[in-house]
């Protein structure tokens, strides 16, 4: 597969002469100022599919993704996939992070809510004779509470 450059026109081997559109060229010359050498251009000459590559710090190339056009679009969906990529925010964890967030304060708001009742509940138990092998304290949402009698 032929590495694009910031060429108009060159020669390859199997497709002989290839001419870039203005589209194409000014995203392989967009990429190259971006990532300088790290990331680069190939064409499958096959499918006509453009491949956005790679070039590792262990010396290894690894596919970013394949596409069918290089546009405009591409451009920006090369800068999202980067996880470098200055004042770029990730939805998809920014929406994790926002679950994780909800999901901790309805827990934390459960645990309040049923912290009282259920050292009632233990002190009754306790209290009737029913399980007297439960202990003094009972601890919910990681605070353990000293509990002499009933809260009334």
């Amino acid at each position: 597969m032929p590495r694009l450059h910031a060429i108009r026109s060159f020669y390859d081997q199997r497709l002989g002469l290839v001419t870039l559109e203005d589209d194409v060229l000014s995203v392989v010359r967009q990429v190259r100022e971006l990532y300088g050498g790290r990331v680069f251009v190939l064409l499958d000459e096959i499918t006509g599919a453009y491949h956005l590559v790679e070039n590792s710090a262990e010396g290894m190339e690894r596919l970013i993704f394949t596409t069918d056009t290089l546009d405009a679009r591409t451009l920006v969906r090369l800068q999202e996939a980067d996880s470098q990529w200055r004042g770029h925010e990730d939805p998809y964890l920014k929406m994790e992070q926002d679950q994780d967030a909800d999901d901790k304060a309805n827990q934390d708001l459960m645990q309040e809510r049923f912290r009282e009742p259920l050292e009632r509940f233990v002190h009754l138990l306790k209290h009737d004779g029913i399980e007297e092998s439960l202990p003094l304290q009972v601890a919910v949402s990681g605070r353990r509470r000293q509990r002499g009698g009933p809260s009334a």
